[in-house]
């Protein structure tokens, strides 16, 4: 069980030498008599602080961007980079993880992780400029890419197959209410104490989590019974690079005018040819490379990825894109912003114990086709409403929205596992996880560049920061502006629900699982 967004992942039971066994199942059914000792509860609750610790990063900062961009005086084309510095710092680490956990050990990973994920808070919260600031947050987000495979790899250890699910299942619960709350308290803490403070609050609970793993996290085995594995370094030096220099030149498009300049072309051919040379080198590698680009040769598994990038690239553009929506058009404070954020995390929940058994009944092409159109249907009001009047009408489409986006990912990623062979399972999560990451950086990018295009257009190029708060007149342009914008963000869920087209259907002569027939 992984969670992306408030939506769970399989539950995977992962030995450290890399051998993945997938057991799908979304049902949250929890029997405390079940979860084994109290010391199997601490260690879940320990690992689970650190996967909090994780989503935090992203939810509590969402509703800052605004702040940022003022405090800084930098266009959200570049503040955005905050989000999506973070984002690509979790994916093209994630698959490394499990070289890691063999190379150093579980628990010298998890310390290390912690260390790095503080020091990366610390300095964010310290940053004199935005430069700084988005330097501090890739720090972040590489230590924060080992904390959620090390919770899997030591809960399916610890627990053991027979109390697996249902010790992930209560693990999941903090983690699946975070991005409820984050919201709230990110807007607690901008207007009410400072921007700083998006980064000092993660401090304390990663000290406190480091304290706790100390205490009870199982010692690391002698190097000499770890089994290794090479990394694979140039692929290490081809695709982090590669794809951090695609997502650079297409944020500079609104900054430089359009597509024609260096200041685009350059890194995005640059990029190009980085990524290019990562796929040869893949093919061609004896090493275990950092995602397996042979897997896409089965069209069902390039589905998977394909529809775990768009929920990653709907639920974090939209995350970039909401809280600005609500302040700037809005003139909603950030408190209120992250109020109104929470309903989305809320529709997921309630949706989350039926996913189970709707992909069961019904296969993974319709559950998240079904989920793809509602989210759709969801955004669909962001269009044409106007956030100062007609908050109602909104809250509910964001806990539509909630509820699509819910039963879209599980459902995508139980096609995916079922798509490769046993011996690929631990590749396929790599690939599938990092595709969510990788999607939450582009659709972050994509909607920057948008707004800021979208809102220079009807006010100039200084109209980056304006609000409605301040300036009311300028409330029906930045709606027009926002609404342009969500067109984008619903379209993302349409390019979804094509995906979902090519996931199989239910299983035939079966009542039950996860629906890796045609």
């Amino acid at each position: 069980m992984e969670e992306i967004g408030a939506t769970t992942l399989p539950d995977t039971d992962v030995d450290i030498h890399g051998d993945v066994d997938t057991d799908i199942d979304t049902d949250i059914d929890i029997d405390i008599a079940d979860a084994g000792p109290p010391g199997l509860l601490a260690l879940g609750a320990t690992l689970a602080l650190g996967a909090v610790l994780a989503l935090l990063s992203t939810t509590i900062v969402a509703v800052g961007m605004g702040r940022l961009s003022e405090e800084f005086s930098s266009p959200l084309s570049t503040v955005q980079w905050v989000s999506t510095g973070y984002l690509l710092a979790l994916a093209v680490a994630i698959p490394a993880a499990g070289w890691a956990m063999e190379r150093f050990g579980a628990k010298t990973l998890w310390q290390a992780a912690l260390a790095v994920y503080t020091v990366g808070c610390v300095a964010a919260a310290l940053a004199p400029s935005v430069g700084v600031l988005i330097g501090a947050r890739v720090v972040q987000g590489f230590g924060a890419a080992m904390f959620e495979p090390i919770m899997l790899t030591v809960l399916a250890t610890a627990a053991g197959p027979k109390r697996a699910t249902t010790v992930m299942s209560m693990v999941q619960i903090p983690i699946t209410l975070a991005p409820v709350f984050g919201p709230m308290v990110g807007g607690l803490l901008v207007d009410h104490l400072s921007w700083q403070w998006l980064f000092w609050f993660n401090v304390p609970l990663g000290l406190l989590c480091a304290v706790m793993a100390h205490v009870v996290l199982p010692a690391d085995p002698p190097r000499s019974e770890r089994a290794g594995s090479r990394l694979d370094v140039i692929g290490l030096a081809l695709l982090p690079p590669g794809l951090a220099g695609l997502l650079l030149g297409f944020s500079r498009i609104a900054d430089s005018g359009g597509t024609g300049s260096a200041a685009v072309l350059l890194p995005l051919l640059i990029g190009a040819v980085m990524v290019a040379g990562y796929a040869v080198h893949a093919l061609r590698t004896t090493a275990v490379p950092l995602i397996d680009v042979r897997l896409f040769t089965t069209g069902r598994f390039g589905a998977s990825v394909a529809g775990a990038f768009l929920f990653g690239a709907s639920v974090y553009g939209a995350m970039f894109l909401l809280p600005l929506f609500f302040q700037q058009a809005g003139g909603h404070s950030a408190w209120d912003s992250g109020l109104l954020l929470a309903p989305q995390g809320v529709g997921t929940v309630l949706v989350l114990p039926m996913v189970g058994r709707l992909t069961a009944r019904f296969g993974p092409r319709t559950v998240v086709l079904a989920g793809m159109v509602v989210s759709v249907l969801g955004t669909f009001a962001y269009t044409q409403a106007d956030p100062g009047q007609d908050t109602t009408l909104l809250v509910v489409s964001l806990l539509v929205r909630g509820i699509g986006l819910g039963a879209t990912l599980a459902p995508a990623l139980a096609a995916g596992f079922g798509a490769v062979t046993p011996e690929n399972t631990g590749r396929a999560a790599a690939a599938l996880i990092a595709a969510i990451q990788l999607g939450g950086s582009a659709g972050t990018a994509l909607l920057a560049v948008v707004v800021q295009r979208q809102i220079a257009d009807r006010l100039g190029a200084g109209g980056g920061n304006a609000s409605a708060a301040t300036s009311p007149d300028l409330a029906a342009p930045l709606t027009a502006a926002f609404g342009t914008t969500f067109w984008w963000t619903l379209g993302i869920c349409a390019l979804g629900a094509v995906a979902a087209l090519f996931l199989p259907g239910p299983e035939r002569g079966s009542g039950s699982g996860t629906g890796t027939g045609a």
